[in-house]
């Protein structure tokens, strides 16, 4: 039986062993030859000490800032307090920082297609030379990109009259620039189609009542009846939307935005006399019908008796011609109504029907209005009517109307500025006339709803900005190589070199509020804040 001494021993050999089979012994084969733990472990920890020293002699030693960032080619952001700066250089051509007011103005004072780069704060507050803060005051700190600033957007001018009143003083106006969603609300079941109209009043003009208008769903406004005697004046509005409709009262802005039509006035009737009774040689009729001025209706098509023959008009001149007091004595002053021919008669007078004398002028609507959607009661008035340019085809404005009871988008009452789409903007030259879209002026719109001018000097000389400081401007900077100075300077620096400017109508462009110049002399003015 083993004895304590030689248990311990074997305990001893064996744990010898493990620690060897784990530490790699040397190949002597004695037990004694098994490392010490202590032996093996003590490297691994110098070796961790010195990789710790490594790691921080090179915090000590590596750059706090990238490297060139402060060559005047990037928009510098202070990691911690996201503060913008740039650098640029003095009259000696030594760099100067300055904080810098937005992101326009800082893309505007340096070269194009220039990124913006952190830098740590504490190596910013530690650049030897520090200049006054530049920029242009309240220009857009976020640009459209230059995909989305080059493609078309609908335009819309709403008015809305108050809950109340029908006057002009209670009208209030929101101006749309709009994309996806807002496009389509103005391309909805509320945009007017054919035999839709809007009937609308303008302001006093020299203590004159505003003109009243027609306005049809191509966007184009007919004065109603002007210069009419009163009681023709009420019978054609009575003709055209009902009697006792009130036109709704618009601004002189609005009005403007839509293309002038034709007036409308009732139907001049050859040989017809108000003043007697003249018969028709159509001995196709009756005594009554064969009057001159009398209206008779063959499923959608309608005529008026003349002398010989019979006129072909639309259905909206069949239902002034019926609403004309002139013509009373045509129906022995009793309510006038159409004639429905039979197919017998109406193939007997086909071939003296005359299709082209009284043929109305080419914008005169010809689909009868049953009534202007603008003039309902209650919940069912839509009285936010607006405007919408939704381009130029052909040297042509494409126009439509749209009526509602909400705005088509949502927006702040209060505010004065005009609603552009969330992330989209617009690049565009406002132009007087069609077909000249190699003058006017630029501008570009952002989210901001501002229109911001972009000069074609490319230097900005002369353009004046509000802000000014008693520390000197920095030094212009030059035009960098490759840099055209015959297209528009401002336009490459803020990014959009290539982007082609949607033409708009100039009296659409003055709907949107004006901001500041966007050049590169503007953005180089010091600020006192």
């Amino acid at each position: 039986m083993a004895s304590r001494r030689d248990e311990l021993n074997a305990y001893t050999f064996a744990r010898k062993r493990m620690v060897g089979a784990f530490l790699q012994p040397s190949g002597g084969g004695n037990d004694e030859d098994a490392p010490r733990p202590v032996r093996a472990v003590l490297p691994s920890f110098v070796v961790a000490a010195v990789a710790v020293a490594g790691f921080g002699m090179w915090g000590v030693i590596k750059p706090s800032a990238p490297l060139n960032w402060d060559s005047g080619k990037y928009i510098i952001q202070a990691k911690q307090s996201t503060t913008r700066y740039v650098v640029l250089k003095d009259a000696n051509g030594k760099g100067v920082l300055h904080q810098v007011l937005n992101m326009s103005s800082a893309r505007l004072v340096l070269p194009a297609n220039a990124t913006v780069m952190s830098v740590a704060d504490d190596v910013l507050d530690k650049y030897p030379r520090h200049g006054a803060t530049i920029g242009i005051p309240y220009a857009p700190d976020r640009l459209p990109k230059a995909d989305d600033a080059g493609k078309a957007k609908l335009w819309s001018v709403c008015d809305r009259v108050g809950n109340a009143s029908n006057t002009q003083g209670a009208i209030s106006q929101a101006v749309f620039v709009a994309a996806d969603k807002d496009a389509a609300a103005l391309r909805d079941q509320r945009m007017l189609t054919e035999g839709q109209a809007l009937y609308v009043q303008g302001p006093t003009v020299s203590g004159q009542p505003g003109g009243k208008y027609l306005v049809d769903s191509n966007g184009v406004k007919h004065a109603v009846g002007p210069n009419a005697q009163a009681g023709d004046q009420l019978a054609m509005e009575s003709a055209l939307f009902g009697r006792d409709t009130k036109p709704q009262q618009v601004t002189a802005d609005w009005l403007q935005t839509l293309a002038n039509g034709k007036a409308i006035l009732f139907p001049e009737i050859p040989d017809y006399d108000p003043a007697k009774s003249v018969q028709s040689t159509l001995t196709d009729l009756t005594q009554a019908e064969r009057r001159v001025g009398r209206v008779l209706q063959f499923q959608d098509s309608y005529f008026v008796v003349g002398v010989n023959g019979l006129y072909s008009v639309t259905a909206f001149q069949a239902e002034l011609i019926l609403n004309f007091p002139a013509l009373q004595t045509a129906y022995d002053r009793k309510k006038p109504v159409p004639y429905q021919l039979t197919p017998a008669e109406n193939a007997a007078l086909a071939p003296k029907v005359d299709a082209a004398r009284m043929r109305p002028k080419s914008d005169i609507p010809t689909v009868k209005i049953e009534k202007a959607v603008n003039a309902g009661n209650g919940n069912e008035d839509r009285a936010i009517v607006c405007s919408t340019f939704e381009g130029i085809e052909n040297n042509v404005v494409k126009q439509s109307v749209w009526a509602g009871v909400k705005y088509p988008a949502d927006i702040d009452s209060g505010s004065l500025s005009a609603h552009v789409t969330p992330g989209h903007g617009l690049l565009y030259r406002a132009v007087d006339s069609l077909g000249q879209d190699s003058s006017g002026s630029d501008f570009l719109i952002t989210e901001t709803g501002l229109r911001y001018s972009l000069p074609n000097n490319n230097d900005g000389v002369g353009a004046k900005n509000g802000g000014t400081s008693a520390s000197p401007s920095p030094a212009p900077a030059p035009a960098p190589a490759g840099e055209s100075k015959d297209g528009n300077e401002s336009q490459a620096r803020l990014g959009y070199k290539d982007v082609t400017l949607t033409v708009v109508p100039v009296a659409w462009s003055k709907l949107v509020p004006a901001g500041g110049v966007l050049s590169r002399a503007a953005a180089e003015q010091a600020q006192n804040a």
